[in-house]
């Protein structure tokens, strides 16, 4: 994607952004590891509240199973913003001081106003995908509420079926897309620096635009991982979520010098 905003535009103010190996996704993916190794309970700690946070989604839409698709596959969408205390730890963990949960939990306050802006970007990609795949049922099945073997068999033995799932996958693609590319380091970057919400989002979309191979790889290995997690009923988040809140840290310091 080519972005005409530069390193050079003063209005912006823009850090240097570096060109990394394509190899660097997973050294981010070992830091992350190693912070996860030096703080196992304060990590698992934000690990338990993404298994809860999906059961709860779960529990709360289980009598519709378009709906449990929805928001299960909705984690892609808002995880960045949900790791924001992780990067915060690994940030504690960097800098040499003691390591704070409390302050972690915390984190927003120091970008109250520039966090909100970001956030409410989420909140909108997320109710813009609630109403997509809530038009794509009435379109394709009928507004009908299924069972999950019901629906299953729906989705993949029928024209309407295969169609809605096919447009599922690239709506849902395009969405998590356009997450990934503005959001790869602006959340972590507004932790870091007193640049606001612009600057960090106009950074991510020019480390993507320069990386672009390493961010495919490392779009690739998060979406992979979240996949086990989610597949293991959530469980596997208790270290996945934290391992890649970390790495997405230690990769913000790797792309942005």
């Amino acid at each position: 994607m080519q972005s005409s905003i530069s390193d050079d535009d003063h209005t912006l103010d823009l850090p240097e952004i570096r060109q990394v190996d394509i190899s660097e996704p997973l050294r981010w993916l070992e830091a992350g590891w190693q912070d996860f190794r030096r703080m196992p309970l304060f990590s698992g700690f934000y690990g338990l509240i993404f298994i809860l946070l999906g059961y709860a989604l779960t529990a709360a839409t289980w009598q519709s199973p378009i709906l449990v698709m929805t928001f299960v596959t909705g984690f892609f969408l808002v995880t960045p913003f949900l790791a924001l205390g992780l990067y915060h730890l690994s940030r504690q963990r960097e800098q040499g001081g003691a390591v704070s949960l409390a302050r972690s939990l915390l984190a927003f306050r120091e970008r109250k106003f520039d966090v909100a802006l970001l956030v409410t970007f989420h909140v909108v990609v997320m109710v813009a995908w609630i109403r997509l795949t809530t038009l794509l049922s009435a379109l394709y099945l009928s507004g009908t509420r299924f069972s999950v073997s019901v629906l299953i068999e729906k989705l993949f033995s029928t024209p309407e079926g295969l169609g809605m799932f096919a447009l599922f996958v690239l709506t849902g693609a395009a969405l998590a897309v356009l997450v990934f590319i503005t959001s790869v380091v602006s959340w972590p970057m507004l932790l870091d620096r007193k640049s606001g919400v612009i600057n960090a989002v106009a950074t991510s979309i020019q480390v993507v635009n320069r990386n672009k191979l390493v961010m495919v790889l490392w779009a690739v290995l998060i979406v992979g991982l979240l996949s086990i997690g989610l597949a293991t009923l959530y469980l596997g988040l208790l270290i996945i979520m934290p391992v890649l809140g970390h790495a997405t840290w230690h990769a913000y310091r790797s792309l942005v010098a």
